[in-house]
């Protein structure tokens, strides 16, 4: 890897990573193939295999890189994961740069890039379905930024009274000071599939 980035996925193996739940559950949730990494749908897996995916180490300051590819979904259904950051330890919550499609409408900020329930992003451009997309998640200090496709669509700053305000309109309003741990774990989410991911890079900072 390039000086100061470390490579997450090499394309075999998920060493950097282990199962939100159990690790004999990955294999039904995650299929490795051609240097990419899929989420598998829920109809190829056993009825309710869940596993998302979480880095063994903890950052704080960091900038992560990855590029995914969201596939086409059933009509009237949608393709639904997202990367999660400032994971707090045992559990999948986390701030979560939104990755999803779908054929039909979204209520809220709920759309790709976005601060999972918390803030929308802006001028966020997707690619179509099935093609490569870049992202990358800035955290330093408070400060974070989501970019997708080389444009900044979303920057914010943890624990300020904006962010706040955000959080206490959001599903997370019962957790106190959510999103504003100084470091945690990353996650790749395991949410009913049709996400691809490869390049998977992050740089501390």
């Amino acid at each position: 890897s390039p000086a100061g980035w470390e490579s997450l996925f090499d394309g075999r193996t998920l060493d950097h990573w282990q199962s939100s739940t159990r690790d004999a559950l990955i294999p039904h949730c995650w299929r490795i193939a051609d240097g990419e990494l899929q989420s598998t749908r829920q109809g190829d897996r056993p009825k309710n295999a869940h596993a998302s995916l979480v880095s063994k180490k903890q950052y704080s300051n960091f900038e992560f890189v990855f590029e995914f590819k969201l596939q086409k979904p059933a009509a009237g259904k949608d393709t639904n994961s997202g990367v999660k950051y400032f994971v707090y330890p045992g559990t999948e919550l986390g701030l979560e740069y939104q990755l999803y499609a779908t054929t039909g409408g979204i209520d809220g900020p709920h759309a790709i890039a976005d601060l999972y329930d918390i803030l929308p992003s802006t001028g966020a451009q997707l690619k179509p379905f099935d093609e490569w997309n870049s992202a990358r998640i800035v955290a330093n200090g408070t400060h974070c930024e989501h970019w997708l496709n080389g444009v900044k669509v979303l920057e914010f700053e943890r624990g300020s009274a904006a962010f706040r305000a955000a959080i206490a309109r959001s599903k997370f309003k019962d957790r106190d000071n959510f999103g504003e741990s100084a470091a945690g774990h990353l996650l790749l989410q395991d949410h009913g599939g049709g996400v691809i991911f490869k390049n998977i890079r992050i740089k501390q900072l």
